[in-house]
């Protein structure tokens, strides 16, 4: 047990230690660039047709290409908003997650292994919001109210903030909540919404410079536990 940390996030206020004690609670919200780049990994491991060594070769073609979107996001200074889903009208946003460490490493092999770190705060203060999980019929209700229209109504802003939870024994399975899913409905401004780190494969530590922000090698993190 962490007493001496856990002490010190008492002495700067009762919620910061309450929240300090809770372990699968993070301050931090991380936008992963590239789900796209992971699918030849992802089919490679669901069907298993590939050897160790040849999924590591698709890892490596996987970090290249999300290497030129994180390059990219950075040459231009933004993190630009698009569609989380190809169906539902859901508004065009930014989507990251506040999973702790462990999680963080299963959500990079889904959407790629560069990463910009926010402070949680930062993000709701740009206008970013924890998404909602809920049952069909009440998904259904909102989306009916907010299908289509824009994020600055609040019809469609809480309709872009929900998602469909059907655990085992009541359907179709959808049960996205490890994900931790925050939705921002614009693009992210890294000069207005600094990152206070970065992540990327150590072979690609280059390629992640924002001023001094510092760059965590994410699979180094996770040889160390994470």
């Amino acid at each position: 047990m962490t007493v001496v940390h856990a002490v010190a996030a008492h002495a700067q206020g009762g919620l910061t230690g309450q929240q300090s004690a809770q372990r699968d609670w993070s301050p931090y919200v991380v936008h992963f660039t590239n789900w796209k780049a992971m699918d030849y990994v992802r089919a490679a491991l669901l069907h298993l047709e590939a050897s160790p060594k040849e999924t590591y070769g698709l890892l490596t073609e996987a970090d290249a290409k999300s290497a030129g979107t994180a390059a990219a996001s950075l040459a231009s200074g933004h993190l630009r908003r698009g569609s989380p889903s190809g169906k539902d009208g859901i508004p065009e946003c930014v989507c990251l997650s506040e999973c702790k460490l462990p999680g963080l490493i299963g959500h990079a092999e889904r959407y790629g292994r560069f990463g910009f770190v926010f402070q949680k705060v930062d993000i709701f203060r740009a206008g970013g919001r924890p998404c909602a999980y809920l049952d069909e019929e009440h998904y259904t209700m909102i989306a009916e109210l907010g299908r289509g229209k824009p994020a600055t109504t609040k019809e469609g802003r809480l309709f872009g903030l929900t998602n469909i939870y059907t655990p085992p024994g009541f359907g179709k399975i959808q049960d996205y909540t490890h994900e931790r899913e925050w939705r921002i409905f614009d693009d992210v401004r890294l000069d207005a919404v600094p990152p206070i780190a970065l992540l990327a494969p150590r072979t690609h530590l280059t390629t992640m410079k924002w001023h001094d922000v510092p760059v965590l090698p994410i699979d180094m993190l996770f040889d160390w536990g994470a």
